[in-house]
């Protein structure tokens, strides 16, 4: 945060603006998403997007400035300097409402109606390398905090870069599925005003890896969705509902594949340490491979 602050005061006593060519709109908006989307993965950043038409009616903003003082601003679009604070953290995107339809045809029936709300809407959203919302600046009856935007959401995302890419390269179960996981992890390193949403975003690709497998022939069709229900559990523990974990895998009557064993007995020790049931733990830990003890310790570290 301090560093965004500094950055802020820079940016406002005055900075060499960034040379426009034809992808860009005006100052660092881009004005194509697809191209946006391959910045984000280079770049290891989250995308800003906002509609083309929402951006010509002003967006107030406050932000604190280096001395701690609010900093009122009446018109984000209007100030190229915050334009270079935001692509400091987010690739900038104002897209079209010409390609609303082509957009829309891409998660029609495919998500929540929350999640078409927040596509339809003017907010500013911040979506993934691929394109999918985790949020937005909230409702325009609230004014928009900036620093704390930037904080919860200028997030970098190399760690799931390797995913991300494989992703992209061939969209299959495989891929899906390891994207949703890393997403679970991720969520983990965060800070926790994003986790939620980072989470809910892991949903979106397990849903979507769910279909691939429901559409595919694969031999190994009952063991991988075993192992998408398990660590979908996984999820839960992150949110610290460690109870609800283990009242799943009591419930959960089929044999479990010998490939989902290491798993589940990873769900079951990271519950009982979120129980601090120490006598069940201690018996499972001689089993939790070095990695798992340590993503454990991190669960249980953020819902203390």
């Amino acid at each position: 945060m301090k560093q965004l602050l500094i950055l802020f005061s820079l940016l406002i006593i005055g900075q060499t603006t960034l040379a426009q060519d034809e992808e860009f709109v005006d100052d660092n908006w881009l004005v194509s998403l697809p191209i946006a989307k391959l910045r984000a993965r280079e770049s290891n950043k989250m995308i800003l997007m906002v509609w083309e038409n929402a951006s010509k009616y002003p967006l107030p903003i406050v932000v604190r400035s280096e001395n701690g003082k609010n900093v009122f601003i009446d018109n984000l679009f209007a100030e190229p300097k915050l334009s270079e604070l935001l692509s400091q953290y987010f690739i900038l995107v104002k897209v079209s409402d010409e390609v609303y339809a082509h957009l829309f045809a891409e998660i029609d029936g495919k998500r929540k109606q929350s999640y078409i709300d927040k596509f339809n809407d003017d907010t500013l959203k911040v979506m993934d390398a691929n394109g999918n919302i985790v949020g937005t600046s909230g409702a325009y009856t609230e004014l928009l905090n900036l620093s704390k935007f930037i904080f919860k959401y200028g997030l970098e995302t190399s760690y799931i870069k390797q995913e991300i890419t494989n992703y992209q390269r061939n969209k299959d179960f495989y891929s899906t599925f390891y994207l949703a996981s890393k997403y679970i992890d991720y969520s983990i390193l965060i800070n926790d005003k994003v986790r939620s949403e980072i989470l809910a975003l892991s949903d979106l690709y397990f849903q979507e890896a769910r279909q691939f497998l429901s559409k595919g022939d694969s031999k190994d069709k009952n063991s991988l969705s075993q192992r998408l229900y398990f660590t979908q559990l996984k999820q839960e523990l992150v949110k610290g509902k460690s109870r609800k974990v283990l009242r799943a895998l009591k419930k959960y009557e089929a044999p479990i594949e010998e490939v989902n064993i290491a798993l589940v007995i990873f769900l079951r020790y990271t519950a009982y340490r979120l129980e601090n049931d120490i006598e069940l733990f201690k018996t499972l830990e001689k089993e939790i491979s070095l990695l798992n003890l340590k993503q454990a310790q991190l669960i249980v570290n953020i819902n203390r």
